[in-house]
């Protein structure tokens, strides 16, 4: 039996509040094997280290210093650098996954899953792929370094609100968060556009290092099947390519 060489492809999903990241980055999990997600989600700091908003004085984790960016760098760093680490990796808590059931998308991801299978018995590397999933992936130089494709969905002022509203305004067993009244348009729509500023009107940032950033529409559920196609190619022409 022939030794693979080991290689690790890291893939950043990121995005606003409530476009479908962490449901994004589950059905690219069941086309690719060998696959984990990182969430940044699981790098929050403790809520009263969360800084006050002026405006609402609510503690606000919208913002990067509610996050705790060094151990998040460290953690994806180790992943990247270290199939072992990859293997013995869980996440700290379990995410909440909006599970789409159609026939037709269950198909498309055993059509893609089928594909990728082939690319993969075809090439002569043992890969594992990392799915970083995050709703402040690219403020930060040192974690746009390590990702090999960089994604960001991308929805209209409306369909956000509506979508968080319908998800966080009521309290569910799963979760003891509730938003607050107007929490969408004081805390969530104004921290997204500050920290995504250079994204949203397609600006340089850090010697142009998101020159390769993929920005998909995620307006509603007609357009994912398209999105999943074109991210699988982007990352077989990259396996490929390596």
């Amino acid at each position: 039996m022939v030794n693979k060489k080991k290689q690790i492809i890291t893939i950043g999903i990121s995005g606003a509040s409530c476009t479908g990241k962490t449901t994004f980055a589950s059905l690219l999990q069941k086309i690719f094997p060998n696959s984990i997600i990182l969430h940044q989600d699981d790098f929050f700091k403790k809520k009263d280290q969360y800084p006050i908003d002026p405006i609402t004085n609510l503690a606000n984790g919208e913002c990067p210093e509610a996050l705790d960016f060094g151990s998040f760098i460290n953690s994806l760093n180790n992943l990247r650098t270290s199939t072992n680490f990859i293997k013995t990796f869980k996440s700290k808590k379990n995410h909440l996954v909006n599970n789409l059931e159609s026939d037709e998308l269950d198909d498309l991801i055993k059509e893609l899953n089928d594909q990728v299978q082939k690319v993969l018995s075809n090439t002569e590397k043992e890969l594992n792929f990392i799915l970083v999933d995050g709703f402040l992936l690219y403020i930060n130089s040192d974690v746009i370094k390590e990702l090999d494709v960089k994604l960001f969905l991308e929805a209209d002022y409306d369909t956000l609100k509506q979508r968080r509203e319908f998800i966080y305004g009521k309290k569910i067993p799963e979760r003891n968060w509730v938003d607050p009244p107007n929490y969408f348009d004081k805390m969530v729509w104004p921290n997204y556009n500050k920290a995504n500023h250079h994204i949203i009107h397609r600006y340089d940032f850090d010697d142009n290092i998101l020159k390769d950033l993929i920005v998909l529409k995620s307006c509603n559920l007609s357009i994912l099947s398209k999105n999943i196609i074109h991210v699988v190619n982007i990352i077989l022409d990259l396996i490929k390519e390596k």
